[in-house]
């Protein structure tokens, strides 16, 4: 009987532990406090890994926001948006992004900025519906 009863109490600790942790995956912070672009991106990566898309957002606009003198952040974070965008199907929110990108590479010294973001948002681009011509 004290084994069953411990297994019991055992699972309700487990339970009441873990509870916390889905309620928690769907928030968005209210405030992101200071942090390095590299932490705000790894956030955002997390939150998306999670499915947790309006926090991975936040994490993402504010690195554009508080980086936008740092081009990689922002060629960075703004692929990132796109792709949280992609995986939501609005492609209408996508596409700009990463015509921009691409626009930002074309306006550039080859070399300038890495060349990864660039071949990510072609093949993104590519994944995109268009409505046939009537």
């Amino acid at each position: 009987m004290t084994k069953r009863m411990n297994c019991t109490v055992g699972t309700f600790a487990a339970i009441f532990l873990i509870l916390p942790l889905f309620f928690s995956c769907g928030s968005v912070p209210k405030e992101i406090p200071e942090m390095t672009s590299q932490e705000l991106i790894q956030n955002g990566q997390t939150n998306f890994e999670n499915g947790n898309y309006k926090a991975a957002l936040a994490y993402y606009n504010t690195a554009v926001e508080r980086f936008s003198d740092w081009a990689n952040v922002y060629i960075e974070a703004r692929y990132e948006i796109g792709h949280v965008f992609m995986k939501q199907k609005k492609y209408n929110l996508a596409e700009p992004i990463f015509n921009e990108l691409l626009d930002i590479y074309k306006n550039s010294t080859p070399g300038t900025y890495p060349a990864a973001y660039k071949k990510l948002a072609e093949i993104e681009l590519a994944k995109i519906p268009h409505k046939k011509a009537e």
